[in-house]
Order: C-alpha cells, then structure tokens, then sequence
C-alpha cells in the first residue's frame, strides 16, 4: 500500500519537474560575468526580449546577451556595480515542451551575489565568430594580476596577460581552423576562473538577417529621477534587416503613457543599415514610485520593444553626467559595419553611439585645419602695421612751432 502511494504522489509531482535545465553557478562575486546555459525543447526563440534581471523582485539593467548555440541558449550578463544580495533571471513569453505538454510559464532562476570582489571581469561571456576576434578583460583589483591563458590550437593568442588595476586590455585571438567547431578558452588568475564558449562558424555568417528585422538601442532604459520634474532620453532604432523598412509605429505602453512622450510617433521609411534618432520627454509624477512599461517599434511584419523603469524619488539629484546617460549599449561598431574615427578624423556620414564609442556608418576623413583663422591673423597684423607706419610719418612731418616772445624772456 505505501509502495503504491508514493507511485502516485511521483506521478502526481510529473507535471511540476521542470523539462528545461539552467545551467548556471548559484553564487556569484561582485563584478563577475555570469555564464549560463538553458538546455530544452523550445518552441520559441529565447531573443534579447525575453530575458530580464531582478534583485529582490525589483527590476534592474543588466548588460547581457543571448544566443542559440548548438541548439542550446548561451546567456551571459555583466555584473559590474552589482552589490551584494539576492538576484534572478527570469526568461519570459517562451513556450516550451515538458513531455506532451505546452508550458508557457516563465523560467526563473536565482542567484546571489556575494560580498567578495571578483579579480577581473570578462566581456563578453562567449563568442560567436567566423574570423579572429578579441576578450576584454578589467582588473578588479586594487593591484596588479597576472591573468593565464589556456586555448584549444585552433586559437593562437598570448599565454599570460598582465594587467594594473582598475585596467582594461585586449585579449586578441588568432583562428587557425577550417572547421565549425565549439571550443572553450580558459582564463584564470589567483582566485578566478572563467571558461568562454567559442563558437566557430565558417558556413554562415555570425547572425543571419531576416529580410524586415530592427532592434532599439539601447535595449533598456533605467532612469532616476526627482519628482515634479522632467528630463530626456534619446534612443535609437536600427535596420539591421536585408532590406527597407517602411511605415513603422511607435506604441507606449498604458503604464507609461502619462509620463512620457516620443518623437517622432512614426517613422516613414528606414533604409538598409540606417538609424533613426528618437527622443523621449519624460515628466514624473508628484509622488515617489518605480514604474515599468516598454516602447515598441511595429510595421507588421515585425516588431521590437524598449523597456523602460522610471524610479521617481523625492529632492533626486543625479550625479555628474548620469542626466545624460541614455541606457545600456550593446552593439558594437563593428556589428553595424562601421568605423570609430581618430582624433584628427570625422565622419564623412551618419553616426550613432555604440559600445566602443561614436560609430561612423560611412567613412572617416582627415579634418584639415581651416587657414581661415591664419589669413585673418596675418590681415590684422598688416594693418596695425600699417597703421604704425602711417602715424609715425605723419608726427614727423608736423614740426612743433617756435614761440618768440617765450625764448626773449628767458633772456
């Protein structure tokens, strides 16, 4: 009989294990990059909108990417100026199987961040490449490490890494294959240790794009700020589709519509590989509260959302530069085919802020220095010399006249 209940209570239980597998470390340092793998039969795609960061059921931003690999999904996030306590990933509107079963609940898992600092940091947590690429590391610490390098042979890079603190240097890496392979590099110093997926891809291009296809950067927008005021944000929308896109409509959501206003509303036509600038007015509310909601970016055939969180806080004042902080930056230069000009460089065309720095979507050019400002200089220069010669000739022509009568008194 007791044999026969637990049966039933293990086939009762069925429907609450969970088919899908998180793997991810349970406990983290204070500025590690989290890595985590999540392993299951997905009937959705697992995209950079399904995936949010929360410490105590508060949401935060978190710099993190997502990919599907080998048929799993790759998720790594920067926990830089993450603080100890209580956090969890929670992936959301992505249906899955668990046996003959539709689940469309959400996936959470928990982790902690600890009261340790990490030694160094690495950005970003796995790559996907079809050429030679690089890692970025920072020292945490507040002296010099030495970090060790150990690379499958398909890598060719330097075995140690030397780096002061508070440091950030290159890791470039040399491939030397012509296989589609997926290999780890091992980085590690004293009291750290982190294994990167490598993701070789010499069949198809890192990313494939879809004929309609844009994203917001940057994909989400934290704002602090005092309460009965106002401030403003800029984003940016991005084709990064095969082809123009045209009529796109940009929807705020209900929780936010009386707090924000956009510019434009919509957008016309967006070429291949253009951005668009749009502005976001905000004005908060006269009593303290955090608010969520998203902007989303339609035109039928496909669709992309910002996520916005306004924390509005009695007598706020924000920190140097902070005001001007638009969110979290995920693209780089090199993703949208760009250029980051030199010092005596500009842009020949449009440009847009990315991770590395301000990305010319055109080509750079040599500023030359205007000689303008030179022939002006040597102008006025001419003229006061002029002007000097011209009252110096004519004080000596006007001689000072001779008084007689003065000259007899003397006498």
């Amino acid at each position: 009989m007791e044999k026969l209940v637990i049966v039933l209570i293990f086939l009762l239980m069925l429907p609450l294990i969970s088919s899908i597998e998180f793997e991810m470390k349970t406990e983290f340092d204070q500025g590690e990059t989290l890595l985590a793998v999540i392993s299951g039969n997905f009937l959705d795609q697992i995209t950079e909108n399904n995936v949010f960061f929360y410490k105590d059921h508060v949401r935060i931003p978190v710099v993190y990417d997502v990919r599907k690999i080998n048929g799993d999904f790759y998720l790594y996030g920067m926990l830089t100026e993450k603080t100890q306590g209580n956090y969890s990933i929670k992936v959301e509107d992505v249906r899955y199987m668990n046996g003959a079963q539709i689940i469309d609940e959400d996936i959470i898992k928990n982790f902690t961040i600890t009261e340790n600092t990490i030694d160094f940091s690495i950005n970003p947590g796995f790559v996907i490449t079809s050429e030679d690429f690089f890692l970025e590391v920072q020292n945490l610490k507040n002296q010099k490490i030495t970090i060790q390098i150990d690379a499958p042979k398909v890598f060719i890079s330097e075995s140690s890494l030397e780096i002061k603190s508070g440091e950030t240097k290159k890791i470039n890496f040399e491939l030397d294959t012509e296989n589609q392979v997926l290999e780890e590099i091992k980085l590690s110093s004293g009291n750290t240790d982190y294994s990167i997926p490598i993701f070789i891809n010499l069949i198809n291009e890192t990313k494939e794009k879809k004929e309609f296809e844009f994203k917001f950067e940057p994909n989400n927008i934290n704002v602090s700020m005092a309460t009965d005021s106002d401030t403003k944000r800029i984003i940016y929308i991005l084709n990064t589709g095969d082809t123009a896109v045209e009529n796109i409509t940009l929807l705020i959501s209900s929780s936010l519509k009386s707090y924000i206003e956009i510019s434009p509303e919509t957008i016309n036509e967006l070429d291949k590989d253009a951005n668009k600038k749009v502005e976001i007015n905000i004005i908060s509310d006269s009593e303290l509260g955090i608010l969520e909601g998203t902007i989303t970016a339609n035109n039928g055939n496909f669709s992309t959302s910002v996520t916005l969180i306004l924390n509005f806080i009695e007598d706020y004042i924000p920190k140097d530069g902070e005001e001007n902080e638009s969110g979290t930056i995920l693209t780089t230069c090199a993703q949208l085919e760009g250029v980051i000009c030199g010092d005596n460089e500009g842009c020949t065309g449009e440009t847009i802020p990315t991770k590395d720095g301000i990305c010319c979507l055109t080509s750079c050019k040599e500023i030359k220095k205007s000689p303008t400002g030179k022939i002006i200089g040597w102008v006025v220069v001419v003229i006061v010399i002029l002007f000097l010669l011209w009252a110096f000739k004519k004080y000596k022509k006007v001689k000072p006249k001779v008084n007689l009568l003065k000259i007899g008194k003397k006498k």
